[in-house]
């Protein structure tokens, strides 16, 4: 059985978010914050909290990319 999200992503990890219906469709850095079942909140470069609930719109973090100086 696949591991839900918040088994996937823990608070600290550096990961990469995206949305492609709000014509946004790049890949943004973001930094998880907090597990909260059945998902997790991500605080985005923008500074805004997203809450994910499934792995269509986020995955870990490239070594080539900026990481979010501000939290």
């Amino acid at each position: 059985m696949p591991q839900r999200i918040f088994e996937q992503y823990a608070p600290g990890d550096r990961v990469e978010i995206t949305f492609p219906d709000e014509d946004r469709d790049a890949w943004q850095p973001a930094e998880v914050l907090r597990r909260e079942p059945p998902g997790i909140w991500v605080l985005a470069a923008d500074g805004r909290e997203w809450f994910m609930t499934n792995t269509y719109r986020i995955r870990h973090q490239r070594n080539d990319k900026p990481q979010i100086t501000q939290i």
